[in-house]
């Protein structure tokens, strides 16, 4: 079973993705947080496998500073930033800060449950405009 814990700012798009999550099987939410603050808290209390991160959250921390603090006291949970950002600039500093892997909100159903099962693996997911992006970014710098 793999535990999550949803963070994103807006009520109705948390409560889509534990319906959502919770039809399957394998897959379990340990929690929901509004903002990067709560996140942290809620990642030192229940320790989920992974942290589902929205990063525009205007009501307290974002969620580039919340992946940071949450992978360097909980190294062992992945973050998935889940994001509407199609922004090469937001899915390098989420690596860099320590996300498994990028989404895009508008992403399939089922390719959100893959990119989860992915990342709860320990391997990393992006998006594929996301991965030509930083292979072209790669290739300029070879």
């Amino acid at each position: 079973m793999i535990s999550i814990l949803i963070v994103d700012d807006h009520a109705v798009v948390r409560s889509g993705l534990r319906m959502l999550l919770e039809a399957q099987e394998d897959l379990e939410v340990a929690g929901e947080a509004s903002e990067g603050n709560e996140a942290y808290a809620m990642t030192e209390e229940q320790r989920p496998d992974l942290v589902l991160m929205d990063l525009s959250m205007p009501h307290g921390k974002d969620g580039l500073s919340a992946t940071s603090e949450i992978k360097n006291k909980f190294p062992e949970t992945n973050v998935l930033v889940l994001t509407m950002h199609d922004d090469e600039e937001y899915l390098f500093r989420a690596i860099q800060l320590g996300a498994s892997g990028c989404i895009l909100k508008n992403a399939p159903h089922d390719e959100l449950i893959k990119a989860i099962h992915q990342v709860s693996k320990g391997d990393a997911y992006l998006y594929p405009s996301a991965t030509k992006r930083l292979m072209e970014e790669y290739m300029t710098k070879v």
